[in-house]
């Protein structure tokens, strides 16, 4: 987590770029987690079809503390694969089988975009960010050591199917930029 004593550099957000990205502080955690499915696999891989067909249940349950789903999915790339998450403020009992990890949580640059298939949406959404952060002047990024890019659709599978694309958060680590002195 970020030290709230830092001493930040001076912002340069300029108004009409205040609302294209969200700052968000995700806490240290728990997580249920897939394991890393070679990027080689398709999508479709068994590994990612079983964690889909588990997490609905438990994220209903812990719907019930909070509204919206707490589970991400990022691309590895040291290990070079894809792997799925859920966080979790407590170990459930059934676990179906998967790994528990510790998530390190943090700050995250948040875009929401639409995604269709073979689309950019996910490229954009990052230079997006990426640029933002760049103009931000009191913000960097923050890649590395277990802070993964991350991916969230949150539109439901109906409305995923009756409007034919799905609606996304892209969530980028980003950290405060410290003052020079």
């Amino acid at each position: 987590m970020q030290k709230a004593n830092i001493k930040a550099a001076p912002a340069t957000i300029k108004a009409k770029d205040r609302n294209a990205v969200r700052i968000i502080e995700l806490p240290a955690s728990k997580m249920v987690w897939s394991g890393i499915c070679p990027s080689s696999q398709s999508k479709d891989d068994e590994t990612i079809r079983r964690f889909e067909q588990w997490f609905p249940a438990q994220d209903e349950l812990l719907r019930r503390e909070h509204i919206y789903s707490r589970d991400f999915l990022w691309h590895d790339t040291q290990a070079q694969g894809f792997a799925w998450g859920l966080t979790v403020t407590e170990i459930p009992e059934d676990t179906g089988g998967w790994e528990v990890m510790d998530f390190p949580g943090g700050l995250f640059a948040v875009v929401n975009y639409n995604c269709e298939k073979g689309d950019r949406g996910p490229i954009d959404a990052y230079y997006g960010i990426e640029k933002w952060v760049e103009k931000s002047g009191c913000f960097v990024m923050d890649e590395g050591a277990g802070r993964h890019i991350m991916w969230h659709m949150f539109n439901p599978n109906a409305a995923y199917e009756a409007m034919g694309y799905g609606q996304c958060d892209q969530y980028v680590p980003i950290r405060i930029k410290e003052a020079t002195k």
